[in-house]
Formats: structure tokens, C-alpha cells, sequence
């Protein structure tokens, strides 16, 4: 795929097994993961787990900076593995948050790497395009060990799945605020 970071919008990159394999054998547990919109409908449906080893992060930060060559990114968060069982879904969200962290830090690239892809549904959906356009969004279901990057702040969900379980890691790699 085509770059477009220049206009900021999305990336896609292979990841190495091994450090798919090395990740995905760091999670620590996995807990059911369910959130509510603001109509009382849900959100967010699936079971996470997450990535705490340092080297698996400095390891996913240094792709981000290579993805984002001339942008500030200098740390990331915790990455977070999750499974999206049949209905398992997350509607439209952004991954910034309103207020920057203490340090000064914004959430500016996300991404998420496909790990799998014997499921049914279950597609990412990017808004890339401007309001003026009907149809606002790409929809990527990518193969298995690549990982799709985003400025944080683009709109983004999982789509519910039919069947099977679809199996992801996502990440948030933080830098100071926008100029």
C-alpha cells in the first residue's frame, strides 16, 4: 500500500513474526473488555490483555519512528493484545484523549497489528476522507503480522465479528503536542 503520511493519514507495514510471536507470548492475562456509548448501546466488546516488556515496546516505538520519520515520538504505552470473539466489536472511537498527560506527552500515532485472519467481519475502518465525501472511510483487512499506523486523534473501529476470533496488538506512541 501506498504511503500517505505526507497528508497524515495511514501507513501500513510488515512486523516480524518473531516479534509478533515474542509479543504475543508477553501478555499478561486477558480480561473481558466491554464499554457503553452515550445511548446506553455498546461500544466496545472483546478481551485484552497487555504488553509490559520494554524491549517488545522499544522494539514497536523504533518502527513507529521509521513509519514517522520526522515527527516527535521519544515513548509508548503499554501495548495491548485483544481478541474479538463472534459480536465482539469497538465502534467509532479516537484514541487521543482531551487533555495532554502530565509530562507534556499526546497520544499521536496508533496502530494496530493484524495477527490473524481466519475470521469473518470483524474489519478495521480508518475515516480518512473529509466530511464533504459520503463514504469517509477505508476498510483494511490486512494479512496477518501487519500493522496498519494512524495519526491517534482519526476516527477508528473493529467492525463486530461473525465468526471466529480475530486477534490483534495496539499501540499508542506518545511525543510532545502538534505545532
Amino acid at each position: 500500500m501506498q504511503s500517505h503520511l505526507g497528508s497524515g493519514n495511514m501507513e501500513c507495514k510488515d512486523i516480524s513474526k518473531h516479534l509478533v510471536n515474542q509479543a504475543v507470548g508477553a501478555v499478561n492475562g486477558l480480561y473481558n473488555a466491554k464499554t457503553y456509548s452515550k445511548t446506553g448501546g455498546t461500544k466496545r466488546q472483546s478481551k485484552v490483555g497487555f504488553i509490559k516488556d520494554e524491549q517488545i515496546k522499544f522494539a514497536f516505538l523504533s518502527i513507529a519512528k521509521k513509519v514517522y520519520k520526522g515527527v516527535h515520538l521519544d515513548r509508548i504505552e503499554d501495548l495491548q493484545y485483544g481478541e474479538y470473539h463472534p459480536e465482539g466489536e469497538y465502534g467509532w472511537h479516537q484514541d487521543c484523549h482531551i487533555e495532554p498527560y502530565k509530562d507534556g506527552r499526546i497520544r499521536k500515532v496508533s496502530f494496530s497489528v493484524f495477527l490473524n485472519d481466519d475470521f469473518d467481519g470483524g474489519e478495521f475502518d480508518l475515516e480518512v476522507y473529509s466530511p464533504a465525501i459520503e463514504k469517509r472511510y477505508e476498510t483494511f483487512k490486512l494479512k496477518p503480522n501487519t500493522a496498519l499506523f494512524f495519526k491517534s486523534d482519526q476516527w477508528h473501529r473493529v467492525r463486530p465479528v461473525k465468526s471466529g476470533v480475530r486477534k490483534s496488538i495496539v499501540g499508542w506512541v506518545l511525543g510532545k503536542q502538534w505545532k
